[in-house]
């Protein structure tokens, strides 16, 4: 199995701390995307969740510091005195260095209470004078005014003194002071969510005193850089691209084409969405990352921006050297997670397993995220915990496996009954709950007398890939009207290949070429029923259309088919079996069910997994296989 032999995973050498040892079958994309940085080139990786695109990322950013050299910056942004709406963001080589110097203090106050006072005895001897001299019928006017003036200075004195009303709100000093907004010591690795736009762009804070002193905090101090400001002379790496607004799209691309882009508000709601600094500096290199279709969900300019455009593998070939690599990625889970360590058996179940996961005896899964899932709960288990309690508190990104406990190893028990549960996959275990609820419901009775018209398929319930049976029945009617109904199939490729099946069965029965007795029978009046029994799931595939094709020639023959096996396999219009997918989990629904044997296409043989209980017949044309399933 392995290319070294051990007892447990205690034995084996720790695994390598650098994170681009640690990277598992992506060889050639590890290659392409050291290469990019290298060149200063734009990359995107397309592939399955949890193929490692992250761990890429992670890894190539651990050796950044490797490629070339680097200037070191700091980011301030200052106001501009002309427009405090307008703030200056600048980007400055060196080292940060704090500035002590004081700015003159600028205060400019109000008059003092005994200012004004000083002043209103002046007015009331200057009012004094006038009245002297004032002829009589003016007399009481004047004496008005003067009661007037003492009021009011009166009034201001008792409202300066009591209320502290004596400055003037001014700009501080300190509103003029630029702000360090970003220092960048090394070539910088910044990660987004191609969601978080805030993140992703920057933004201007909300001040709800309004964005000039001296109410409010000044918009120079209220700038929040964004990832695509951060990452100047560096990596940006953007995740999760089928979330990425069309807009934000835009302001990558120009991005990319400027090598700047300014910062504004937002929020429309929001006092920072009226400022807008100048356009910053940032030359970087763009990571995105995503599923193989998210590709579709962004703008083609950005595309063509992208110069490598990577597909990580899913699968790889099941050899010494890539088993070694399994065993490898077990060594870093347990060590990374502080797991138990695995005994031998545990370790060759767990390639097992990634034959499964993959879907086929000759290849091995490369979406370690679910191996890494099943190692964890496996630990779990071995630590005493019930796969109800594992169930209950299993998330796939914050999952913490139980701490390690001394003498305690996982076993290939352990390892087989989480993947036999399904709790590392939703979609498993709705698909187990699925054959647990309706399985005594289903009339199927394997190895019961030949009937005609009626043979039984295999199928794959859910991406969690779960095997299950499936009745199908045929009946045919004479009528003026002739033409194949299909009952319970929602799926159009499952509609098209049972059509097809109808027309090569007519077409077999005509030319008389089948080793079967010959009958006269009138094909143009014939009408033919096609029932999945008791199926309630969508049916959407070709797998069926051989078991459907012997269905139709027995009912249309009136010849009886055997009932002990179950049949999957596609065809084509001259009578090939065609392979089909999920093989292993057909085979497991074929023994789960009893039934002695099940015919699978022969280019499939190389995919089967295991073997024992039950006869496994490869078919390479229907005419080969029915002799053995006809009774006559």
């Amino acid at each position: 199995m392995f290319s070294v032999k051990f007892k447990t995973t205690e034995e084996l050498p720790e695994p390598s701390p650098r994170l681009i040892d640690q990277v598992i079958g992506q060889d050639e994309a590890v290659k392409i995307v050291l290469s990019a940085v290298k060149n200063k080139r734009n990359v995107i990786l397309l592939g399955e969740p949890g193929v490692g695109k992250s761990m890429i990322v992670k890894a190539v950013g651990e050796i950044l510091q490797d490629f070339g050299d680097f200037q070191p910056y700091y980011v301030i942004s200052k106001p501009n005195l002309k427009n405090m709406e307008r703030p200056i963001v600048e980007v400055i080589d060196g080292y940060y260095k704090e500035s002590k110097k004081e700015l003159p203090k600028i205060n400019i106050k109000s008059p003092s209470p005994f200012t004004l006072l000083i002043v209103m005895i002046a007015a009331i001897l200057l009012s004094q004078l006038i009245i002297k001299y004032m002829p009589p019928e003016y007399l009481l006017a004047t004496v008005a005014i003067t009661s007037m003036i003492v009021l009011i200075f009166g009034f201001v004195i008792v409202f300066s003194s009591l209320l502290g009303a004596r400055t003037i709100p001014t700009v501080s000093p300190t509103d003029l002071e630029p702000v360090l907004l970003y220092e960048c010591k090394k070539r910088p690795l910044v990660r987004a969510s191609a969601y978080n736009v805030t993140r992703l762009l920057g933004d201007v804070k909300h001040c709800p005193l309004g964005g000039k002193p001296p109410l409010g905090t000044p918009p120079h101090k209220r700038i929040i850089l964004g990832a695509i400001h951060e990452a100047h002379r560096g990596i940006l790496y953007v995740d999760e691209i089928k979330t990425m607004p069309l807009e934000v799209q835009d302001y990558i691309l120009t991005a990319l084409q400027d090598k700047k882009l300014p910062i504004s508000g937002r929020n429309p709601n929001s006092s920072g969405a009226t400022v807008e600094t100048n356009p910053i500096p940032c030359d970087f290199i763009l990571i995105m990352s995503g599923n193989m279709d998210d590709i579709y969900n962004l703008r083609a300019p950005l595309v063509d921006r992208i110069d490598y455009k990577v597909v990580l593998k899913d699968k790889m070939d099941n050899t010494l050297e890539n088993r070694d690599k399994i065993l490898q990625f077990i060594v870093q889970e347990i060590k990374n997670n502080n797991l138990n360590h695995m005994t031998y058996d545990a370790c060759c179940e767990v390639v097992r397993i990634a034959q499964y996961l993959a879907g086929s005896k000759d290849k091995l899964t490369l979406r370690l995220r679910l191996l890494a899932n099943i190692i964890k709960m496996s630990n779990d288990l071995a630590v005493g915990k019930e796969i109800e309690e594992i169930l209950k508190n299993f998330d796939s990104k914050d999952y913490k496996p139980s701490k390690k406990k001394e003498g305690v190893y996982i076993t290939a028990e352990h390892v087989r009954k989480i993947f036999e549960s399904g709790v590392y996959s939703m979609e498993k275990q709705v698909a187990i709950n699925y054959i647990k609820n309706f399985k005594r419901y289903k009339h199927i009775v394997p190895n019961d007398e030949p009937k005609v018209g009626v043979i039984y398929g295999l199928a794959v319930l859910g991406a969690g890939g779960i095997g299950d049976v499936t009745k199908i029945v045929v009946q045919i009617l004479d009528s003026n009207n002739p033409a194949t109904h299909l009952l319970n199939i929602s799926g159009d490729i499952a509609k098209h290949s049972i059509t097809l099946a109808s027309a090569l069965s007519k077409k077999l029965i005509e030319k008389g070429k089948l080793p079967l007795p010959k009958k006269d029978i009138d094909l143009k009046n014939k009408e033919i029923y096609i029932q999945f029994s008791q199926s309630y799931s969508k049916i959407d595939g070709d797998s069926a259309t051989a078991a459907v094709c012997l269905a139709i020639i027995s009912a249309l023959l009136d010849i009886p088919l055997k009932q002990d096996f179950a049949i999957t396999g596609s065809l084509d219009l001259t009578g090939n079996i065609l392979a089909v997918g999920g093989i292993n989990e057909k085979i497991e629904a074929a023994k789960r069910y009893g039934f002695k044997r099940v015919i699978i296409p022969e280019a499939n043989m190389i995919d089967v997994i295991e073997t024992d209980g039950i006869e496994i017949i490869p078919a390479k044309k229907l005419e080969d296989i029915i002799p053995l399933v006809f009774s006559y």
